[in-house]
């Protein structure tokens, strides 16, 4: 399946770590939200997107004596992953979303975060998950929408580094418009019971530069030349760090967190 996230088309330098940072910006605030599943410590849940497993660990911590099982298409992040999770009965799958290396009802949660926008096929992916589910299991994703993103004062530049990112993800065969859709998402593949709660993430949470780097540091890599010149990039982004200088700046953008029933 093609997507339009690859850490091979990416600066692993800055990638990793922005990834590390979103993983631990967003931990507590996640755990919470999935934490409601509930999730006995002999459970098993499945991490699709896993990546380095930088959330992984969090959710091997939910479930002391249960199993977790993390699946990526990239096995140099699964190594990282191998490496980096600490738990006795955690196993990394390289394998693609839309057909998880996983039998039947198996997990009692499933999770993805931020993987959604970057697929063809989210409905597909949901149906998989579902599968992977045992009856009364929680399905359960967070993505992003670029709609809601209000940056002020807004900086010269940020419109057009997000519409250029938003067409460059869409060749990729991404969405950077996942959060609107998540709900009819869930309907078409199935789920009869579902709900789509919006989470914000503001420069008042984690400060203006972390909040630049989180939201806009990914886009920034995947935009082309023909789109926006890496010159304009840089100086759209010092801009909007600059703005940790300026008294009254606000930024903000919403997570989009979707849980299901199988």
């Amino acid at each position: 399946m093609s997507r339009s996230y690859a850490m091979t088309a990416l600066d692993e330098q800055a990638e990793l770590p922005r990834l590390e940072l979103q993983a631990r910006v967003a931990s507590e605030l996640e755990e919470a939200l999935v934490a409601r599943a509930p999730i006995a410590p002999s459970d098993t849940v499945v991490d699709v997107g896993c990546g380095p497993g930088f959330f992984t660990g969090t959710l091997a911590s939910l479930v002391p004596d249960g199993w977790v099982f993390g699946v990526d298409i990239d096995e140099g992040l699964l190594e990282q992953a191998r490496v980096g999770v600490d738990h006795p009965r955690s196993v990394f799958i390289q394998g693609s979303a839309d057909e998880l290396p996983l039998p039947g009802e198996v997990a009692d949660l499933v999770y993805a975060r931020f993987l959604l926008q970057h697929v063809p096929d989210p409905t597909g992916v949901l149906v998989e998950m579902k599968r992977v589910a045992r009856p009364g299991g929680r399905v359960m994703t967070l993505d992003t929408d670029d709609g809601a993103i209000v940056v002020h004062p807004e900086p010269v530049g940020l419109r057009k580094l997000l519409s250029a990112s938003q067409t460059a993800q869409r060749r990729l065969g991404g969405d950077r418009h996942a959060g609107r859709k998540l709900r009819s998402w869930y309907a078409e593949a199935g789920f009869g019971r579902a709900s789509v709660e919006l989470v914000p993430f503001t420069s008042e949470m984690v400060g203006i530069e972390a909040w630049v780097e989180l939201v806009l540091g990914f886009k920034a890599q995947i935009i082309t030349p023909d789109l926006m010149s890496p010159d304009a990039i840089a100086r759209t982004l010092a801009s909007c760090r600059g703005l940790a200088g300026v008294e009254g700046a606000f930024a903000q953008t919403l997570a989009y967190f979707g849980d299901g029933n199988a």
